[in-house]
């Protein structure tokens, strides 16, 4: 990253946030599903793979709803604006079509939001996993009428939203899982005593005890994942404040820019967003935001996750961040939290 030439000014499009907010972490397990057979359908049969690109939504309703009340609220769920990007970018990009043309090859699409209307229906959600092609997620909605439907979004946004967001995560760190890279995730088991899901692709750019840096690199592009960890007197060293001046104190040692001088740092003109998370058993604090090039032109989005390990009285953080020039930013941020998302503590 520090001796790419490709320089940009980082666009002034988040608002300023301070304060510390909670995200409410919705894990669903088989029970709240209603689920074919997980591994081949129904009667075992063998289904196909899904279709649609990553971050798809397919939204099967009728037009009249679709232009109306109903349809916008469930695209103001769906297309709610992702946090920590210097640009405005929907959470899922949305394909509607209505059932007539809901065929063979729609019913193959990785993640499908179906909603139906008949007087003979009580209002339900339902949520099912691969009940055309496999990994898939289909989110029912079933209402006697177009009021009920609405009433049943408004109840239920929070809830489908996040289970969308979800399931595309595990089925990325399902990926991940599959082609790990096995040299750099025994690096990374060896100096930092965790496992984390980093796929082949990426190169070991730095690693030693207290600070280990993997990443993808081309031109217009860094995809970086780096972890680090540190001494601690328990969880309540996990505050916004310390995290942020432990992270800019990293990363001034050792992500320097084109110039002496220059090193990365966190925005001070957007503050990070701190979410508490809830994963396997272990309260992770989650912050997003911006970084930035000291004495430079580089910038572009991060997400970390770090945990206390009371067994070894420190803190980890694994942290990635992103540098993509004038490009769309969410697929690539996805990926890096997809790796996030994946880390044990051995």
């Amino acid at each position: 990253m520090g001796k790419s030439k490709i320089h940009r000014n980082i666009k002034a499009c988040l608002r300023k946030w301070t304060g510390f907010f909670i995200l409410s972490v919705f894990l669903f397990t088989l029970s709240s599903c209603d689920t074919t057979n997980k591994q081949g359908g129904v009667a075992g049969r063998i289904m196909p793979s899904i279709t649609g690109g990553a971050g798809e939504v397919l939204v099967v309703m009728d037009k009249f709803n679709w232009d109306n009340s109903t349809g916008a609220l469930l695209q103001d769920i769906l297309k709610e604006e992702i946090t920590g990007l210097p640009q405005s970018e929907p959470m899922f990009d949305v394909i509607q079509i209505t059932a007539v043309s809901f065929d063979n090859f729609y019913q193959f699409h990785r993640s499908i939001v179906l909603a139906t209307i008949d007087s003979n229906l009580e209002p339900k959600v339902r949520f099912r996993e691969n009940v055309w092609a496999k990994p898939q997620i289909v989110v029912q909605l079933e209402a006697p009428n177009a009021t009920a439907l609405r009433e049943l979004l408004e109840e239920n946004g929070a809830r489908i939203q996040t289970f969308l967001v979800q399931y595309d995560r595990n089925r990325l760190m399902a990926s991940y899982q599959s082609s790990v890279d096995p040299i750099i995730q025994q690096e990374v088991l060896t100096h930092h005593q965790i496992r984390l899901a980093i796929p082949r692709g990426y190169n070991m750019d730095f690693s030693k005890d207290e600070y280990t840096s993997v990443s993808i690199e081309a031109p217009d592009l860094s995809q970086v994942i780096q972890i680090f960890d540190y001494p601690a007197n328990g969880p309540e060293d996990m505050n916004t404040d310390s995290l942020i001046a432990k992270r800019n104190a990293i990363t001034k040692q050792y992500i320097q820019g084109p110039r002496e001088d220059s090193y990365m740092t966190l925005s001070p003109m957007y503050p990070p967003i701190a979410f508490d998370v809830t994963k396997g058993g272990m309260n992770v604090v989650e912050l997003r935001g911006l970084w930035e090039l000291e004495n430079g032109f580089m910038g572009g989005p991060f997400i970390s996750h770090s945990v206390y390990d009371a067994a070894r009285k420190r803190i980890v953080t694994v942290d990635g961040y992103l540098y993509h020039p004038n490009q769309k930013k969410r697929v690539k941020l996805k990926q890096l939290e997809a790796i996030i998302y994946s880390m044990e503590i051995i």
